[in-house]
Order: structure tokens, then C-alpha cells, then sequence
């Protein structure tokens, strides 16, 4: 963890009471001497309030960038997250419609599965398992049936919930089951369109 803004935000809060406390001795001072020098209390205010400005400034300054530091941090951490969360949709999908599995591929999610457990929500690694699970129950016996796939794809399903609750947040006025059933019931239809398509015999 990164202490430098904190550190400098302590140095500033520092010097600014080491300020005021030099400020106030050196008015006791020049109070007592104003006599001879004139407008001695006035020049010491002056300077005292310049001073106390700039420092003031350079702390609100210093919380400011700190502040923009850690938005680009979230910015940039949320498009990591949505690179890697779409390539692991991409590649599960991949692996489905090839029915198979080959050292590539394997090899391409063993990464995936590194990339998600440095950026991925506890969601997201959760059902992930589930998903990996779907594709190890599946892949067994070397080829991918159908109700394998269909069940890869529900895991799949559950997995993108996860990964719109991590990249979105919760958003008001959505009921998250009915989402969630919304997305399964997608997954579904769209491999029962993919079954029907693959039923239809071309006309000769």
C-alpha cells in the first residue's frame, strides 16, 4: 500500500502548526516591540496569512490528486475486469461449440483462471468453479453432449450474473432474481435455437 499522499498530507498538517505556532510567539514578539518598529504586527500578520494560504492550498492540493489517483485506479481496475471477464465468456463459449477440448484451450483458461483470481469478485470465483465444474463433469469422456453443454451454459449463465453484479454494482429498482432468472432463461433459449437449428435437415 502506497503511503506517500498520507505521509505528505501529515508533513503539510505539520508545518501548518509549526506555522501558527511561530506566528503566535512572533506576534507576542512584535507586539512588544511595535514601538519601535511601525507596523511591525501588521507585515508579521501579513506574511503569517501568506504562508498559512500556500499551506493550506498545498494540502486541499494533495487531497485533490490523491482523490483523482484513486478514481483512476477504479477506472482502470473496472477495465481489466471487464477485459478479463469477457474473454473468459468468449472462451467457455468456445470450448462449447467445439464440444472438445485441446491443450490451447486449456492452456488459454489455466491463464484466465489466473487473471480472475488477482481481479475477480468472490462472486465471480465462486461460480466460476461451478462453470469449470459443468466442463470437467462434461468433457469426461472426451466429447461435450448436449446436456453437458446445456449445463455448462447454465453455470455460464450464473457466472455473467456475477460478473454484472461486480461490474455494475447493485443498481435500484432491479429485482436481482428476476435478472438472474432473466439470464438462465437467455442461456436456454438460445441453446434451444441452436438445437432446433442443428435438427433441420437442408433441403436437397
Amino acid at each position: 500500500m502506497n503511503h506517500g499522499p498520507l505521509r505528505t498530507q501529515v508533513i503539510l498538517a505539520a508545518l501548518f502548526v509549526l506555522v501558527l505556532a511561530v506566528g503566535y510567539l512572533g506576534f507576542r514578539y512584535f507586539y512588544g516591540v511595535s514601538g519601535d518598529l511601525p507596523f511591525a504586527q501588521e507585515l508579521v500578520l501579513v506574511f503569517l496569512s501568506a504562508l498559512a494560504t500556500v499551506l493550506i492550498t498545498g494540502m486541499l492540493l494533495n487531497r485533490q490528486t490523491e482523490l483523482e489517483l484513486r478514481k483512476e485506479g477504479k477506472v482502470l481496475l473496472l477495465d481489466q475486469k471487464n477485459s478479463v471477464y469477457m474473454a473468459v465468456a468468449e472462451k467457455v463459449a468456445e470450448i462449447v461449440e467445439h464440444g472438445r477440448w485441446d491443450d490451447e484451450m486449456i492452456a488459454e483458461l489455466r491463464v484466465l483462471n489466473h487473471k480472475l483470481a488477482i481481479i475477480g469478485s468472490a462472486a465471480v470465483i465462486r461460480d466460476f468453479q461451478k462453470v469449470l465444474g459443468a466442463l470437467q463433469t462434461g468433457l469426461a469422456e472426451g466429447r461435450l453432449s448436449d446436456r453437458h453443454a446445456d449445463a455448462v451454459m447454465d453455470a455460464m449463465a450464473g457466472l455473467t450474473f456475477a460478473m454484472r453484479r461486480d461490474l455494475l454494482g447493485e443498481i435500484k429498482g432491479d429485482d436481482e432474481v428476476a435478472v438472474l432468472q432473466d439470464i438462465l432463461a437467455n442461456a436456454r433459449s438460445v441453446e434451444a435455437v441452436d438445437d432446433l437449428e442443428a435438427s433441420v435437415v437442408p433441403l436437397g
